[in-house]
């Protein structure tokens, strides 16, 4: 294009989109150059890229009684990634399998969602399950010690139970025969009586509520949420979304280039 074309064509600084256009349909050839850069690089990365496999796995953290889970979920998520995360310390790292991910879901049940990484579809699997296993061990001491203090409870209102029973029918047979030759004493009986039966109706009360708090949901191990299982594909290189990105950055880069070879050249024209 003349100088005088150019210069004229530029005069007033302000370039249109149908000017852009045409910047854009006359240095095609940087524009596919990009692109062409671009995709070259995205595939060095597909096939350069060791692949990486991701399993996953929900732990729900268990609780007995209602009264909270055994560990929180964020503390737990915080202990799992400093005992298995990739960062062992400042600079170093831990080999392949580890836990990339390691957080809380928030809800009403205390779940901590965990996401493991490996180079095969095996290892990641393997890790998840010996990690939810080492934390279903260690809570299971803490569950089984609290279901048999609660059992133990209800042993001893059944037995409490049983004892006020006789006390309650001891106490009806002696009012039967104080009735008619003392009537004091058959009065303080009664008393005592009534004792037993307010005692009794407590104690019916509690063992409903207890029985019930031994159950589910308010007391549960920790579980695992669905099945650990070996990924069928890796998570990584994801090659159609590297490659979209390579043609999105190559489509980018191939115009700032045509943009930047045009404002070369028109520096140029207008220079001479």
């Amino acid at each position: 294009m003349p100088a005088s074309t150019t210069a004229q064509q530029y005069s007033d600084n302000e370039v249109s989109l149908t000017q852009i256009w045409l910047i854009l349909v006359r240095r095609r050839l940087w524009v596919l150059a990009g692109l062409i850069i671009s995709l070259g690089a995205g595939v060095a990365y597909i096939v350069l890229k060791a692949p990486v496999f991701e399993a996953r796995a929900r732990v729900q953290i268990g609780q007995t009684g209602g009264v909270g889970p055994f560990e929180p979920a964020e503390v737990l998520a915080a202990r799992l990634m400093a005992q298995y995360g990739e960062n062992v310390a400042d600079g170093v790292k831990r080999p392949k399998p580890f836990l990339s991910r390691a957080s809380a879901q928030k809800g009403a049940a205390p779940v901590v969602e965990l996401a493991a990484e490996g180079d095969g579809p095996d290892a990641p699997a393997a890790l998840l399950t010996k990690i939810f296993d080492e934390v279903a061990r260690a809570h299971a001491e803490t569950f089984a010690r609290n279901v048999q203090a609660m059992t133990d409870q209800l042993q001893s209102i059944d037995a409490r139970r049983l004892a006020l029973q006789q006390q309650f029918q001891d106490a009806t047979a002696i009012l039967d025969s104080l009735k008619a030759r003392d009537p004091v004493q058959a009065s303080l009986v009664m008393m005592e009586r009534g004792r037993v039966l307010m005692l009794l109706s407590e104690l019916d009360q509690q063992k409903p509520r207890l029985v019930q708090t031994l159950g589910a949901p308010q007391t549960q191990p920790t579980r695992l949420l669905g099945e650990i299982s070996a990924p069928a594909r890796p998570a990584a290189p994801r090659t159609a979304y590297a490659m979209a990105l390579a043609v999105v950055a190559g489509l980018l880069g191939g115009v700032l280039l045509a943009l930047l070879a045009e404002f070369i050249a028109y520096a140029r024209e207008s220079a001479g």
